[in-house]
């Protein structure tokens, strides 16, 4: 058999869910009795074995036990205790000692119990033990602490009857509030059991390894264990000696650590008064103040963004502090450089801010400030103060520094689940957002956050930007909608010559004049469509071929196998997904993918590279080619920043950009399998416009009767022609700019006469008259050409050297 006591060496287990417990009892199961025998064969043996012991101070209690045999016995009351006090002192001095007598906190207790009945004047005066309630001190439930009481008592009948070293690593820590501060004080608990002893009464049940081990793997169920290890045949005499050691700094750490992980935990009003209260007791100072205030930058300090986590002892929620007020306060070296400041007493200031007033006004007098950092990131402050001058100082800070780390943690949480729920409200209220105007969505979603907190049934505010200058382009497929009709013309005439080889082969050997009508409908429908397509014409042939052709395959490959080669030659044609002939119409939507690929794939390169040039608003759309939309203004960014030169090199970038398009498109023809053209437009509109998100469409759109024109323009232009011409004013090679301002014209002049020399455009310009629009009059346009030269003066690789010529040739 194998050694018990090696089996379950040193096996450790720790309580940590309390609702899993199974002990059906509701009172401690053993019996227990104080005796004071165990400590007079600790007299004993020391007179045997230590060498260096008072022998005459042993017969000395010999004698006194002796006098009083009583004590001899086990002690139903404990007033015998009372009445031999003086013999209880000298039994108890080595355990006692007279030199740590006042400031021990020790005690000795009957086993498994709390009242003592000998104790150091400090003990009674802390009132640890004594007077019941002890699942309260303790801060567990008493069914917790039943059985943790419980299974410590197995656990010393395992280690001495079955050579089972097993034991609960859970200390007991006591609270209690200081009678002076009234903050709570922690000492944990620990046992002295040599002067307990635990007997069997009756036959020791033997168990095997196995069984120790199954209980020992159950320790949750001490139900079991009781029905093993029946509580009866067990007696625990003696007392135990305990010791308290003050734990307050390292529970409170603990705590504190704990509280911050937690969800909201600097960012819900109660845990924050939590963390109030925990501070105090860690800094035995039960008057000072918390304060904790999201501030991730100084160019970041006027939004609602870094305010959100606003408990500042001023810095909060309601607020009116601005950057200007910050500057010169105590707090600008904090959120500026990252100081940390202490200051002894406020009321010494002369010359107080109105920062430094706000908080004399709310009475104090002493503070610490100090940054709480993420990852090198400053991204809040922490405050500490009291009203008492001098009771935060710069030893306070040695305790500081263990904590700040942990706020920092903790704000840096709460920050990322406010951008979590900004997130989620954008995406639900919202759409995808530019970038460049998520600063905005941020501070709305912020704000509905805030007025749902006050009010169920807020709404997301109104999205606007005004003033800013809008620019339009698109590249246009010339004719895509005849192209498509010519690729559909096509397909179906071959649908239908496929379809009428078959009838003809029918016809050899089945003489059926309904063969006939089906020739003569093929050919009706073919003439019908070489004339031209009606909107309906596809939907009518193919259901044709369907229902009255194809249906009669089964038939025709029965009663004449001659038809068999034409009938494969019909359905090789339409094993595609759309069940038709589909060559033509292929080869336009795939060469019509490859020009809007070509298009999108280098207007989006181009743009972001355009970005780093001055930040804008930038939206586009495939249809038959592609069309976009610029915006830039000071309304699109937070910091409102914008001069006329990033407009202007702008407008000069696009028709750079429109000219490269047109290039690259013309390149590009050699490879299509339908050599598509674009025609390509520009419209030029220099008074600043009003946009509006659109929450139905998610979208955003002009705002404004007066600006409503322009989005009139725009949608009319693609089918604008030339004045007194029937020419479309939109032409392969070549792209028009659309104007309403001869201010407007004369600044393109500029830019084309620059391009010109850069070997862009064609030394032709023309200098045209827009037909009047539905609602649109006074429309004049420069129409310009593309020079395919293979070299440039600049010879653009990519597109990459775009926007350096741009911004040169705009400040010039």
């Amino acid at each position: 058999m194998s050694n018990p006591r090696s089996s379950f060496h040193e096996t450790v287990v720790s309580i940590t869910n309390k609702d899993d417990i199974i002990l059906s009892t509701d009172k401690f199961p053993f019996r227990t009795t104080l005796s004071l025998h165990p400590l007079i064969e600790y007299w004993e043996n020391k007179a045997n074995t230590d060498p260096s012991c008072n022998i005459a101070r042993v017969q000395e209690l010999a004698g006194l036990l002796r006098n009083n045999p009583a004590l001899l016995q086990p002690v139903e009351d404990n007033s015998l205790i009372d009445d031999h006090i003086s013999t209880i002192d000298i039994l108890m001095e080595d355990i006692f000692p007279s030199a740590l007598w006042e400031n021990d906190l020790r005690a000795a207790v009957l086993p498994f119990h709390f009242d003592s009945f000998y104790a150091t004047p400090r003990m009674e005066e802390l009132q640890l033990l004594g007077g019941g309630n002890y699942p309260e001190k303790l801060n567990l439930n008493p069914k917790t602490l039943l059985f943790r009481l419980t299974l410590q008592a197995y656990t010393i009948i395992l280690e001495k009857y079955y050579k089972a070293n097993f034991r609960v690593d859970q200390p007991l820590i006591f609270t209690r509030k200081d009678k002076f501060t009234q903050l709570e004080r922690h000492y944990k608990l620990s046992t002295d059991l040599k002067f307990m002893d635990v007997k069997v009464k009756g036959e020791l049940k033997q168990l095997k390894p196995q069984e120790i081990n199954f209980l020992i793997n159950r320790y949750n169920n001490l139900d079991l264990w009781m029905q093993k290890l029946p509580p009866d045949n067990f007696e625990f005499s003696g007392f135990v000696i305990y010791d308290f050691t003050e734990v307050t700094i390292e529970e409170t750490m603990s705590s504190l650590r704990n509280d911050l992980l937690e969800q909201h935990a600097v960012t819900a009003e109660e845990s924050f008064k939590t963390l109030q209260q925990k501070l105090r007791v860690l800094f035995e100072l039960p008057g000072i103040r918390f304060g904790l205030a999201s501030c991730p930058g100084v160019h970041e300090f006027d939004t609602s963004y870094s305010r959100k986590i606003w408990y500042g002892l001023v810095l909060n929620q309601d607020a009116e502090f601005s950057m200007k007020d910050i500057k010169g306060s105590i707090y600008e070296p904090v959120i500026k450089h990252g100081y940390t400041i202490i200051v002894e007493d406020l009321k010494l200031f002369t010359s107080p801010t109105k920062v430094e007033q706000a908080l004399l006004d709310k009475g104090i007098q002493n503070l610490i400030i100090a940054p709480l950092q993420y990852e090198g990131q400053q991204i809040g402050l922490f405050e500490l103060a009291s009203p008492i001058p001098g009771e935060l100082n710069a030893l306070s800070m040695i305790r500081l520094k263990e904590v700040l780390p942990l706020f920092a943690l903790a704000m840096h949480r709460g920050l990322e689940e406010l951008r979590s729920s900004i997130q989620n409200i954008i995406k639900e209220k919202y759409t995808a957002i530019h970038p460049v105007v998520e600063w905005r969505f941020t501070q709305a979603a912020m704000n509905f956050l805030e007025r749902q907190e006050r009010n169920a049934s807020a709404e997301v505010e109104p999205i606007v930007f005004r003033d800013v200058f809008p620019l339009y382009g698109v590249s246009d497929v010339r004719n895509s909608a005849i192209e498509r009709n010519k690729a559909i013309q096509g397909d179906l005439l071959e649908q239908l010559v496929l379809a009428k080889e078959v009838i003809l082969a029918a016809k050899d050997n089945l003489s059926l004049p309904i063969l006939d009508e089906l020739i003569f409908k093929i050919d009706k429908f073919s003439q019908n469509i070489v004339a031209e397509l009606a909107s309906d014409d596809e939907a009518q042939v193919l259901d044709f071929l369907r229902l009255e052709v194809e249906s009669l395959f089964d038939h025709f490959l029965q009663n004449n196998p001659q038809t068999e080669g034409a009938i494969k030659r019909y359905k090789d044609a339409i094993t595609n997904p759309h069940r038709v002939v589909y060559n033509k119409r292929r080869a336009y939507e795939e060469s019509l993918f490859m020009i809007n690929e070509t298009i999108s794939t280098f207007l989006d390169r181009e743009e972001e590279k355009a970005q780093q040039i001055f930040p804008h608003y930038f939206e586009k759309y495939k249809t038959d080619g592609l069309e976009y939309n610029i915006y830039i203004g000071a309304s699109l960014l937070s910091n409102g920043h914008f001069e006329r030169i990033y407009l202007k090199n702008m407008r000069l970038w696009q028709l750079m950009l429109t000219c490269e398009i047109a290039r690259r498109i013309q390149n590009l023809r050699a490879t299509l399998k339908l050599p598509l053209e674009i025609a390509q437009l520009i419209l030029v509109h220099s008074d600043p416009i009003s946009i509006r998100f659109r929450l139905d469409e998610r979208k955003f759109d002009v705002e404004g009767a007066s600006n409503i024109r322009y989005e009139i323009i725009k949608k009319r232009l693609d089918k604008a022609t030339v004045h007194d011409e029937t020419e479309r004013l939109t032409q392969p090679g070549k792209i028009a700019i659309v104007y309403t301002q001869q201010k407007e014209a004369a600044e393109y002049m500029r830019y084309i006469e620059f391009l010109q020399s850069e070997g862009y455009i064609e030394k032709e310009v023309e200098m045209l008259e827009v037909d009047d629009l539905q609602g649109v009059q006074g429309l004049r346009a420069i129409r310009i050409t593309v020079s395919f030269k293979e070299q440039l003066r600049h010879d653009i690789n990519s597109g990459d050297e775009l926007l350096s010529i741009a911004q040169s040739a705009s400040l010039n």
